[in-house]
């Protein structure tokens, strides 16, 4: 019997895939060598972010006219229920230090009424 290596589809893949991120690798360092494209990426970049504040917006001017709170809205109210949690922590610290043991609680009431006979 020959000794003949089995055809392995996947290592294929790999071979082709790792020729490709070279090839990729030599041309996009060439490209980026140069001054223009690196004027013509953040061009892009700045574009993409304005695109994505004219969005938002106009979302929320949507949803302001639908009389739906924004993301913003939930933002400002998250900050201001934090606030409030950390004013509420501040009181009950307070407190604590003022009366630390308050009354002791109230014993359960005995229930000794017994129901009618039938």
């Amino acid at each position: 019997m020959s000794k003949t290596p089995d055809f392995d589809p996947f290592g294929l893949a790999r071979g082709w895939m790792s020729q490709w991120e070279k090839l990729v690798n030599e041309h996009g360092t060439e490209l980026l060598a140069k001054p223009e494209a690196a004027q013509a990426m953040q061009a892009m970049t700045g574009a993409a972010m304005q695109l994505q504040a004219a969005s938002q917006e106009t979302s929320a001017k949507l949803l302001a006219a639908a009389n739906l709170p924004s993301r913003a809205d939930f933002e400002a109210l998250g900050a201001r229920l934090g606030a409030i949690e950390a004013t509420l922590a501040r009181i009950e610290a307070s407190l604590r230090t003022v009366a630390p043991d308050a009354a002791p609680p109230r014993p359960p009431v005995a229930r000794t009424r017994k129901p009618p006979a039938a």
